[in-house]
This record gives structure tokens, C-alpha cells and sequence, in this order.
């Protein structure tokens, strides 16, 4: 085929799954904020109460106070919060599905489409529409921060970075490990493949020690409780297994995606050591669907299909059997019918 007809077929293309990622984030937005979908336990408990509920919350921390304002916009007793968040996170995870499937020539808009509408009703995104917002939001920064790198967009990166930041506190904690990354993809970029590896595993157990110090010796934090399901196991399984896959695939820390997924590996372990469990799940939920789309950049094109299609069933099945749409998810009504 004519590199030029190539070329204006990709373009057709990219604009067409554009405008889908566009209509339905509008539309699975207007179904969440009209209640359709039901609302999560902290929209019930505190989002829906608007900002001057969380003044005090918001007002205590500069990292937090964009992202509550957002989350608890109420105009004529409408909660555009819930809209505006689902909006964003929808948008975001539509693009980073895109560019992940672009980057292993897999892609084609039927299966785009399908693969897109499963992973917005999976636990991560569904959950995050209007119970974990702010996080969601930090989320849906990060996950454009990841499509910026993909196409070293830097200026891009550098403002969804201070959004992420400033959208919940979590933030930091990510673009800390991104800059990481993305700084030691840059310096180790001559290094051979082998080197990489070496000294990436060095300074990840350096991190980890590092701030497993910091929590025993100056972060002064209380145990906390899991929340329902309980997913620390199989994010320890998921971290254990990320760190040693370079190992046996040595080109695979060889950008600044992978790589930052391969350090927050090591960073997460010391948040669920000392005993930070439900922040655990949380950190762990907002990397949940970046590191299913890396494991699958091992495999070849026919591969990489079936391997994300599976997934992404399993992790509605799962989303579906944890009984996140018949707890997490309530009206009002079911809500306080639910209390008692």
C-alpha cells in the first residue's frame, strides 16, 4: 500500500476513535451523575455534602483542595462533580487504551471499542467515578502523563504532572516515581540492556529500604483496615512478578512507562508493610490496568489480543462477583437502607 494512503487511513482512524472517546465519556458521564449506575459510599458520606464539608480536609492541605473542590461542585442541588470526574477518568483511560494497542501494531476500532467499554465498567474506573474521586483524578493525570511519554510530549507531561499532583496527594507520590524513571531511562540509555537491569534492581531495593525507613523512623501512621475485598495479595503477587520479569526479558526496562511501573513496584511493598492497607488497595488500584497492559507488551500481536480481551472479562467478572455494583455502588435510598 501507497506510504501517503497509509498514512491518511491511520489519521481517519486516530480521529474517528477520537470522537468515540469523546461521546462515550460524555455519555457514561451523564449515566453516573444522573444515578443510574447508583453512587459509591464516599460520594453518600461526603462528596454529596459539597466543599464546605470538606473545608476543613481541603483547607489542610494545598495538595487536596483543587480535588475536592472539583469532586463536590453542586450547581441547583446538581451534583456536576460526579459528571465532571467520570468525564475525566473515562476520557484519560480511553486514551492511554489507545496508545497502549497502537504501540503493539494491534490496533483495529472494533476491538478498541470493545476493549475500551469493558475496562470502564471494571473495578478501577467504575469504582472511581464517585467513591475514590480525587484519587481518580490524580489517576486519570497519570494515565495522560503516560501517553505524553509515549510521545515525548513534554510540556504535556509537565502540566497533567501538576494536575496529578494537585488533585489528591497520591499524585506525588506517582510523578515522584515518574521523574524518577523518566530521568534514569534518559542517563541509562546507553547502558546495555543487562547494565539496566543491574542497576535499576540496585536502586529499586535502595528505594524500597529507604522508605521503609522513612515509615519506621518519621512517617508516624496507623495501621488501617482493609476495605471489603481484600486485593493486597495479588498486588504483592503482581509487584513480585514485575520485578523479576526483567530478568528473563532484559529489553524490558527500556522506557519510561515500564519503568516507573517497575519502581512503584518497589515503593508500594513498604506502604502495605507497615501495615497501610487500604491505602495499599487504593495505590494499587490506580496501577491496576497500566501494569495489565504491560505484562501484556511480552507477548506478540495475536497473543496480546486474547491475553487483554481475558483480562479485562476476568477483572469485570471479578468487579461483578466482589459485588461492586450491589454494594459499592448504591442509591440513596438502598445506602441507608444498607446502614441498618
Amino acid at each position: 500500500m501507497d506510504l501517503t494512503v497509509l498514512k491518511k487511513l491511520r489519521s481517519k482512524k486516530l480521529i474517528t476513535s477520537s470522537v468515540i472517546i469523546f461521546f462515550i465519556s460524555i455519555i457514561y458521564s451523564l449515566l453516573h451523575g444522573s444515578g443510574i449506575y447508583g453512587y459509591g459510599t464516599d460520594y453518600h458520606w461526603g462528596y454529596s455534602n459539597g466543599f464546605e464539608f470538606f473545608r476543613p480536609s481541603a483547607s489542610a492541605s494545598v495538595l487536596d483542595y483543587m480535588g475536592f473542590w472539583i469532586s463536590t461542585i453542586i450547581i441547583n442541588e446538581i451534583h456536576i462533580g460526579v459528571y465532571i470526574v467520570t468525564f475525566i477518568v473515562t476520557l484519560s483511560t480511553g486514551l492511554f487504551i489507545r496508545d497502549q494497542i497502537k504501540f503493539k501494531q494491534s490496533y483495529s476500532l472494533i476491538f478498541f471499542l470493545l476493549l475500551f467499554l469493558i475496562i470502564i465498567h471494571t473495578w478501577p474506573i467504575v469504582m472511581s467515578t464517585s467513591n475514590a474521586m480525587r484519587q481518580a483524578m490524580s489517576m486519570s493525570f497519570i494515565f495522560l502523563v503516560f501517553t505524553c511519554s509515549f510521545h515525548k510530549n513534554y510540556f504535556y507531561i509537565i502540566l497533567f504532572s501538576f494536575l496529578a499532583i494537585f488533585m489528591h496527594k497520591s499524585g506525588i507520590f506517582f510523578i515522584t516515581i515518574f521523574v524518577i524513571a523518566f530521568t534514569l531511562n534518559k542517563l541509562l540509555k546507553n547502558f546495555s540492556n543487562k547494565n539496566k537491569v543491574i542497576i535499576n534492581l540496585l536502586i529499586g531495593i535502595s528505594s524500597l529500604l529507604t522508605l521503609n525507613y522513612l515509615f519506621n523512623n518519621f512517617i508516624n501512621q496507623q495501621p488501617s483496615r482493609v476495605i471489603a475485598g481484600d486485593f493486597r495479595l495479588a498486588f504483592i503477587i503482581m509487584a513480585i512478578s514485575y520485578i523479576i520479569i526483567p530478568f528473563y526479558f532484559k529489553n524490558f526496562l527500556t522506557n519510561s512507562f515500564n519503568l516507573s511501573l517497575y519502581y512503584f513496584s518497589f515503593l508500594s511493598l513498604p506502604v502495605v508493610m507497615n501495615g497501610l492497607n487500604w491505602e495499599y488497595e487504593r495505590l494499587g488500584m490506580m496501577m491496576l490496568i497500566p501494569y495489565i497492559f504491560s505484562f501484556g507488551s511480552l507477548l506478540n500481536t495475536r497473543s496480546y489480543k486474547f491475553y487483554l480481551f481475558s483480562s479485562f472479562i476476568l477483572l469485570l467478572i471479578l468487579t461483578i462477583h466482589k459485588g461492586i455494583y450491589g454494594y459499592g455502588l448504591l442509591n440513596t435510598t438502598e445506602f441507608f437502607f444498607k446502614r441498618f
